[in-house]
C-alpha cells in the first residue's frame, strides 16, 4: 500500500462511524437510507482521493471530511427531488466541492458538551434545540415527545424533520450537531 493510501485508509477508519452516524440522524434508520449514508460516504472518499494533494496540506482534514460528506447529502437529497431552502453554497456551481477555506473544528476540539447544546440551543431555540436533541441524539420516541411536548406524534416528526432540514442547510447548526455526535460516539452517547 502506499503512503496515499494508507493516509485515505486511516482517515476512512477514524471519520468512518462518526460519518455514518450524521447521516443516521439526518436521513434516518432504514434499510434503503443506511444505502444512501455509505453511498454518500463512499462518495465523500472518491472526492478526498480526487483531492488529495489538497487534502493532506488542509489545516483540518477530519474537518473537511465533515463539510464534503454535508455537501454529498444535501446534494443526494436534492437529486431526490426534495427541496432545501437556504443553501449554504450553490450545488449547480461545482459538481465536485473544493476544499473549504474555513476548516471545520477537529471533534477534539470540543471539548465541552454543554457548550454545543448551548449554542444549539441559542440558533434554534429552546423547545426546537430540545426536541432535536432528545429525538434525533438521545433516541427518545415521538410518542414520549408528543406527551411532553402537547403534540401529536406526526407533529413532532414534521417538526424534526423541518429541523433536520435547517440543521443540514445551516453549516454553523450542522457543525454543532456533528460536534455533539463526536462526543456521543467518543463517550457512548450523550
Amino acid at each position: 500500500m502506499t503512503a496515499d493510501e494508507t493516509y485515505l485508509s486511516d482517515l476512512f477508519t477514524e471519520n468512518y462511524a462518526l460519518l455514518y452516524r450524521v447521516g443516521r440522524v439526518f436521513l434516518g434508520a432504514s434499510a434503503a437510507q443506511a444505502e444512501l449514508i455509505e453511498d454518500q460516504i463512499q462518495e465523500t472518499f472518491v472526492l478526498a482521493w480526487r483531492h488529495l494533494q489538497k487534502l493532506q496540506s488542509h489545516p483540518n482534514p477530519n474537518g473537511w471530511l465533515v463539510e464534503t460528506f454535508r455537501r454529498c447529502l444535501m446534494a443526494q437529497c436534492r437529486k431526490q427531488g426534495r427541496e432545501w431552502k437556504r443553501l449554504a453554497f450553490s450545488l449547480d456551481s461545482d459538481v465536485h466541492p473544493p476544499v473549504p477555506d474555513a476548516a471545520t473544528p477537529a471533534p477534539d476540539s470540543f471539548v465541552h458538551g454543554a457548550e454545543q447544546v448551548a449554542l444549539l440551543r441559542r440558533l434554534l431555540g429552546d423547545t426546537d434545540a430540545d426536541i432535536f436533541l432528545r429525538y434525533c441524539v438521545q433516541g427518545e420516541s415521538a410518542r414520549r415527545l408528543a406527551a411532553d411536548y402537547n403534540l401529536s406524534e406526526s407533529g413532532i416528526r414534521v417538526r424534526v424533520s423541518r429541523l433536520k432540514k435547517k440543521l443540514l442547510s445551516n453549516r454553523e447548526l450542522f457543525l454543532c450537531v456533528v460536534a455533539l455526535l463526536a462526543m456521543g460516539t467518543r463517550m457512548g452517547g450523550i
